[in-house]
């Protein structure tokens, strides 16, 4: 039972609740029983009752083709777990890999349909052989008087709502999957249980007004934290304050000019940035020829801005959108079909430059820029990493990477996180790189020694061993793509008939097959499907690595930015490994042993970390970003010990944190990230417990590899 309760003479209300009784621990799946089968439905798997070394539990052997191969237990008539507060189970790795188990939990209220469903995604990461315990609390959904989450839309995370909490008086399924990356896994589940008390509601105030909820800097408005600004004159007085800190902080002392190791072994100096195998280990080599580890920060700019469209009573006291504030306010019309505002002409505010402008003054950009360059050698910090302004890059003041994304046609036929892929073989791919290269953004990188390199395009979506070729022939005649992969059919097969017996097919001409644009579905087309496929990721990579080495034959090819969760497609990791001179992936894990199986499939190779960050709620955000931590305490510490483990393993020869700065509070233009991820916040006001920790790392940074 639930009640809002206004106080009389308060702005604020509070919810009560009637807490139901507590109940004992109560079983929902007995693995000791067959019964266990009776709720459970296989999704690309094979089941069975085994015991092992926690007690009872039900195997589910993952196959390879699935998308989320893993095991469902339903619950026809809803299970009531309001009175509980955890769901507690006993999980084992019983294959021969690391693997990564989603738990998700779905409910809705009784009586309602699919549409007012909540569910509530929990991550379980085991070594081989290893099992643990883990315990999911259940949180309440809790319903406002006159506000509801639809109330704040475009956002990944919202205010006053938990998005871990549940309908808990009816959890309708639980499931158990993982992703599919094409390797054989394994794991056992134990019994599920309800277990503990029922957790307490937030008593936290809730405003009478909640809109306006964004205050004149971007911030959250209806709650206070340490380093949050207050007025104009704090956020000026800022300014001296760290200047004074900055001008006291020298770059650690066993860095050289770059940032490589100054006292380490003496390499050849060629110049350039390259890589090298010294004493068994993968380094970068800096231009003086000292070994380098890359400890970088992505996207050293201004944050893009959030949109205002169907939202400006969230704000307060936004400047008008004139002439006199053009630099604050861009056009957007996001591309990305899971974008509440997709293919909408918008408007989008950035809090962060207006904030620096006022910080700053005269000049902002360029004192920005100066800052950022003596920020990150005191945070210890040698890098910008991908996505930093070209002006500040230009400054020569710190190593920098580049980032090159190719413009051009895509295969219709396919789909991805971000959207289509090229097609390699259409010219447009190579003439795009080509140009992107000798354009005005990236022109003065070809001859710089400060440039690492390039990372081509970021979290491709190659999906598996046979998409690219099924998304060729799905798509219309004039698809390069296609018309390559019908010529080599062609030239196979000779005549039409000889490939529709090997496919199962009746296609009446070659040209009837590139007018058709159904996927093939027997068995016989697989072996053709995987020989193009294999030549279209060979063709991707290749010509990236030639264009690449045409035009900055001095910089190194630094990959493609492997997605955290995309599959390890063998054919793929091959060819990259073979034509990058690093491999890059992105890695959004607590612990970097969670993804080291996926970076050890490139084979011996230099690897970069492209990505990965940390995140909290501690400070006025509304959600955590890609991996959750308690606190800015925890976040130092994942970091620290992040980047140390990285610093340690043989093949990794830099990390990058995403991002410089954090989200904006109500979100970025085009995907709805609002995550509190950075190094500093919105009013360019530093995390000191980050600063910190990144400090010693980079003061121990070329220690490690010795230890």
């Amino acid at each position: 039972m639930m009640a809002i309760v206004r106080v009389p003479g308060s702005i604020f209300a509070f919810i009560v609740m009637a807490l139901p009784l507590v109940a004992s621990d109560r079983v929902l799946v007995d693995m000791s029983s067959n019964a266990a089968f009776e709720t459970s439905k296989a999704a690309g798997s094979k089941l069975s009752l085994v015991t092992n070394e926690t007690g009872p539990a039900l195997r589910a052997v993952l196959g390879t083709t699935h998308q989320w191969p893993g095991v469902s237990f339903l619950f026809e008539r809803g299970i009531d777990a309001s009175t509980h507060g955890q769901l507690t189970f006993q999980m084992k790795n019983s294959g021969e890999s690391s693997l990564r188990v989603r738990c998700r939990i779905d409910s809705r209220p009784k009586g309602s349909d699919e549409s007012a469903s909540l569910t509530r995604l929990h991550d379980v990461s085991l070594e081989p052989g290893k099992s643990k315990e883990v315990r999911i609390p259940l949180i309440p959904h809790i319903e406002y008087e006159g506000i509801s989450p639809k109330d704040f839309f475009g956002m990944r995370g919202i205010p006053f709502f938990s998005k871990e909490s549940m309908h808990l008086e009816n959890i309708t399924q639980i499931l158990f999957f993982v992703v599919q990356d094409h390797e054989p896994h394994a794991f056992e589940v134990g019994t599920i249980r309800l277990v503990g008390k029922p957790s307490t509601p937030s008593s936290k105030p809730i405003p009478e007004k909640v809109f306006p909820f964004i205050d004149e800097f971007g911030q959250f408005k209806h709650r206070d934290w340490p380093g949050k600004t207050h007025s104009l004159e704090e956020l000026v007085e800022s300014v001296e304050t760290e200047t004074r800190t900055l001008a006291a902080t020298s770059p650690p002392d066993s860095w050289d000019r770059f940032g490589g190791w100054k006292d380490g072994p003496q390499l050849e100096a060629t110049g350039w940035f390259r890589t090298a195998k010294h004493d068994g280990r993968w380094t970068l080599v800096d231009p003086d020829g000292r070994l380098f580890f890359s400890l970088g920060i992505d996207g050293v700019d201004f944050e893009p801005g959030t949109i205002l469209d169907e939202r400006h009573h969230w704000f307060e006291n936004v400047p008008p959108d004139n002439a006199a504030n053009s630099e604050f306010y861009f056009p957007w019309k996001p591309d990305l079909e899971r974008s509440y505002f997709y293919n909408k002409s918008v408007r989008a505010f950035s809090f962060h430059r207006y904030n620096v402008m006022r910080k700053y003054g005269a000049d902002w950009k360029n004192r920005f820029a100066e800052v950022c360059t003596k920020r990150l050698p005191a945070w210890g910090i040698n890098t910008l990493g991908n996505w930093t302004s070209p002006h500040i890059y230009a400054m020569g003041k710190l190593p920098y990477v580049a980032y090159v994304r190719p413009k051009s046609k895509t295969v219709q036929g396919s789909s991805g996180h971000w959207g289509k892929f090229k097609d390699v073989f259409d010219s447009s791919f190579e003439t795009s790189i080509h140009n992107q290269l000798q354009g005005q953004a990236l022109a003065g990188t070809v001859n710089d020694p400060m440039c690492i390199g390039y990372f081509v395009d970021n979290e491709l979506s190659f999906g598996d061993e046979t998409a690219m070729s099924v998304a060729s022939l799905t798509s219309p005649a004039d698809q390069n793509a296609k018309r390559e992969l019908v010529s080599d059919l062609k030239e196979k097969y000779g005549v039409i008939t000889a490939l529709n017996k090997a496919w199962n097919t009746n296609h009446a001409s070659w040209g009837a097959l590139l007018d058709h644009e159904d996927a093939p579905d027997g068995k016989g087309a697989r072996s053709d499907l995987v020989a193009f496929n294999t030549k279209f990721v060979r063709t991707y990579f290749s010509t990236v690595r030639r264009v690449v080495k045409e035009i900055a034959p001095n910089h190194l090819y630094l990959g493609c930015r492997y997605g955290s969760s995309a599959p390890i497609i063998p054919m793929v990791m091959q060819a990259n490994a073979e034509f990058a001179d690093v491999v890059s992936f992105n890695v959004y894990s607590r612990f970097l042993s969670d993804k080291l199986a996926r970076l050890e499939k490139a084979g011996d190779k230099p690897y970069i970390i492209g990505e990965f960050h940390f995140g909290a709620l501690d400070r006025g955000m509304f959600d955590t970003g890609l991996v959750q931590v308690a606190d800015q305490k925890e976040r130092a510490e994942a970091f620290r010990q992040f980047v140390t483990d990285c610093v340690k393993h043989p093949n990794i020869a830099g990390c990058h944190w995403f991002q410089f700065c954090d989200s904006p509070t109500t979100a970025r233009p085009w995907d709805h990230e609002n995550y509190q991820i950075g190094f500093t916040d919105t009013c360019d006001t530093p995390y000191a417990e980050l600063i910190e920790a990144s400090r010693k790392v980079g003061e121990s940074l070329y220690q490690e590899p010795s230890d």
